[in-house]
């Protein structure tokens, strides 16, 4: 081995080369049990986290896959994204859907193997990555049947609701509602200026322009990324919300609860779990939330963002 490679990276690559080579002969064995569980009804509709970045979704995601009696991606199934109904139950094996008690994270990546992960992965394996954006005219039947049969076989196995957080998702209801026409779902929401100076504040700790296009990409990305950062970045917000709000009625159940950042806490989780019938995990570790909101920008650049939100009608989304 060569002494300048990182061993965590070369034990990585083949470990990835070792599942990659190994899915066929899996997907073999998930057929099987797709027949089994897959061709009943699904006993408990999926649960989307949605919203804008930078929302405080992530917290939210950890806390609610921590204390509640739900199934969840986690980091250790997410790495057999090609084979999920596999890596639940190699999770299960390992962790037997205890608590993870993971409440760190950077820009939604978590760390441990059972920390709950967005495992992109999964859903990039029917949906293009350079756009988030699904309209009716990219859904294929084949595409519907898939993700439905994979999901339902996870969650008539276990018995319990899988929750998904991606926020990409936001942009994609028009597949959702064709895969699952009852799902449920959150969206979590701030208050523009913040959610704005936080995307603002995470380019720049990732280096990047402030005109650099960062995160979910609404259906008008290629127009926003032309503009100055507060126009884009704003614009970005308020698109993505506005295509949420519109696609969720979509839904005839309209089964959605609203979490607010400011609202955050440990009473939001019972609420939902109240909200959605949801059943308390055992011996968790309860979460410290504490999400403040203050100004961490210059008055210019804040004046900037409130100008840019002023110019927009909010007044669907409060």
């Amino acid at each position: 081995m060569n002494k300048y490679l990182n061993p965590k990276r070369y034990w990585q690559f083949f470990i990835n080369k070792a599942i990659s080579i190994s899915s066929p002969v899996i997907k073999i064995w998930e057929k099987k049990q797709y027949k089994k569980y897959a061709a009943i009804p699904i006993k408990h509709q999926p649960i989307f986290i949605i919203g804008a970045p930078r929302t405080g979704s992530t917290i939210l995601y950890q806390t609610l896959t921590n204390q509640l009696d739900v199934l969840y991606i986690d980091n250790l199934a997410c790495r057999f994204n090609k084979n999920l109904f596999f890596g639940f139950c190699l999770s299960n094996l390992f962790f037997k859907q205890k608590a993870h008690n993971c409440f760190s994270s950077n820009h939604g990546a978590t760390k441990g193997l059972h920390s709950p992960s967005e495992c992109g992965g999964f859903w990039y394996r029917w949906l293009p990555s350079d756009r988030h954006f699904i309209d009716h005219d990219d859904v294929t039947d084949k595409m519907v049947k898939e993700i439905r049969e994979e999901i339902t076989a996870i969650t008539n196995k276990y018995d319990k609701p899988v929750v998904f957080k991606n926020l990409n998702a936001g942009q994609r209801l028009r597949l959702i509602k064709k895969v699952f026409p009852d799902a449920r779902f959150i969206f979590s929401k701030r208050e523009p200026l913040y959610t704005a100076q936080s995307i603002l504040k995470a380019k720049r700790k990732l280096k990047l322009s402030d005109n650099k296009f960062w995160g979910i990409m609404p259906k008008n990305v290629d127009e926003l990324s032309t503009r100055a950062w507060p126009e884009q970045i704003v614009g970005q917000i308020y698109y993505i919300e506005k295509q949420i709000e519109q696609d969720l009625a979509l839904f005839d159940n309209g089964d959605s609860y609203t979490v607010s950042y400011s609202n955050l806490n440990n009473d939001t989780v019972d609420n939902l779990k109240e909200y959605f019938a949801l059943q308390p995990r055992c011996n968790y570790k309860e979460s410290d939330i504490n999400l403040n909101e203050n100004i961490s920008i210059t008055l210019e650049e804040q004046n900037l963002i409130e100008t840019e939100i002023n110019n927009l009608d909010w007044s669907n989304f409060k």
